[in-house]
């Protein structure tokens, strides 16, 4: 009998620069995010995800307090991208979907519905 392997997802941690928390704590600070436009490197998930534990962890101890969240948005046109936010200033995903795409100039999805999603059954 064949064993059934597993495929476990791999965390991958990305060295950030100093400078780059500098600008990334300051964006969290000002305006409660940081997107691409403040690092250009945020295109980059894993550069994402590391950054936000960076800056959950600077966090620590301080009187800076809220939830540090990174996710990746799409958009319009195919584009994807990335914002780390504050979850006390901005509440939900879905305003830190629209908050990226203000900032940004991105444009938000048309969502379409088939026709068999259209019915009610």
């Amino acid at each position: 009998m064949a064993e059934d392997k597993v495929k476990k997802a791999t965390k991958i941690v990305v060295d950030i620069p100093d400078e780059d928390a500098k600008i990334a704590e300051k964006a969290m600070n000002d305006q409660g995010f940081v997107t691409p436009k403040e690092l250009p490197r945020l295109t980059d998930i894993d550069y994402s995800r590391s950054l936000a534990a960076v800056l959950t962890k600077a966090r620590e101890g301080k009187s800076e307090e809220g939830y540090i969240y990174s996710e990746e948005f799409d958009f319009a046109g195919g584009e994807i991208e990335n914002i780390i936010w504050n979850m006390d200033q901005i509440k939900n995903r879905d305003a830190a979907k629209r908050t990226l795409a203000d900032h940004m100039g991105l444009t938000m999805p048309t969502e379409t519905l088939s026709k068999a999603d259209k019915e009610t059954f």
